[in-house]
């Protein structure tokens, strides 16, 4: 029974999920974790979701509570080493562990770390928050996929986490093929979050036809085939339902890497088209969509 949670970072999807389990747990019972230098900086900013202020508990190393029974990684990609270290002072061997990282490598690190028994592989899809300082802003919250994936993912964790998020009535969903749901969403990151950097736009430049359409459903295509080249059933159907998931996010909206662009942060690149270029050329399959959304967001980033 899943009693007691944290989450490491406190960013747009991890305040968003975060602040909602602690408001139905108690703030007594889920935690957002980090060093003391940033758990003092959380004191003192007020974080606010939709204008509601988010009332969380602050926890660092030092603070020695005991171990978690769930622990959300929620940070960028580039910050997951630290965050690991960072979890060593908050599990025990009955840690349950999820990643809300984009992409297919974060579960690795975990199982790298921790070992096979307790990672549960997981995406989140349909929220549009938009961070702007200490508040975020959202019409669709979304929901949370997760489930077994190969021999990673035991039966009774998933029970677990289906029983911990209906008692909090935490939307969520268990796929029948949870390797299909995991690339359907880094498909969907792939030609979605990087056209909208790319190209300098909201969802709905990218939901009306247009170039950007093109680059972006061409990225999609293309992860698609590499999916396919490595055991994944993805097809043409996968192409239409992430499209029809875009067309129905708020317009005004936009994904986390061009809000990393517009605020001159490092983006998540790799894990998108760095992952599918270099899995396209282990295969032999031509992903020039990505590779000219890659070195477009690369050039982005150099003229911070």
């Amino acid at each position: 029974m899943i009693k007691r949670a944290g989450i490491i970072g406190f960013g747009a999807l991890g305040i968003l999920f975060g602040s909602y389990i602690s408001d139905k747990m108690g703030k007594d019972n889920f935690y957002v974790i980090a060093d003391r230098d940033r758990c003092e900086r959380y004191k003192k900013d007020d974080f606010y979701k939709n204008g509601s202020f988010c009332n969380m508990s602050y926890v660092s190393p030092e603070d020695k509570i005991p171990p978690l029974d769930l622990l959300f990684f929620g940070v960028k990609y580039g910050a997951m080493e630290e965050a690991l270290k960072l979890s060593e002072s908050f599990t025990d061997e009955n840690t349950i562990f999820i990643s809300l990282l984009n992409g297919i490598k974060s579960e690795e690190d975990i199982i790298k770390k921790y070992g096979l028994e307790n990672v549960v592989y997981s995406t989140s899809q349909g929220m549009d928050s938009l961070k702007e300082g200490n508040k975020i802003t959202y019409r669709d919250m979304g929901f949370l996929n997760f489930g077994k994936v190969g021999s990673i993912g035991r039966e009774e964790n998933i029970a677990a986490l289906d029983e911990f998020f209906d008692s909090i009535s935490f939307p969520h969903k268990i796929p029948e093929d949870m390797g299909r749901a995991l690339w359907g969403k880094l498909l969907l990151n792939t030609g979605c979050n990087q056209a909208a950097a790319v190209f300098d736009c909201c969802f709905d430049v990218l939901q009306r036809p247009g170039r950007e359409r093109e680059v972006m459903v061409s990225a999609m295509r293309e992860v698609m085939l590499v999916g396919q080249a490595e055991g994944i059933n993805l097809d043409e159907s996968d192409v239409e339902y992430w499209v029809k998931v875009l067309d129905g996010l708020n317009p005004k909206g936009m994904p986390s890497l061009r809000q990393d662009v517009l605020n001159k942060r490092p983006t998540e690149v790799e894990l998108f088209s760095g992952t599918i270029n270099k899995l396209g050329r282990k295969h032999g399959i031509p992903t020039p969509s990505n590779e000219f959304l890659y070195k477009e967001i690369k050039k982005l980033e150099e003229n911070y």
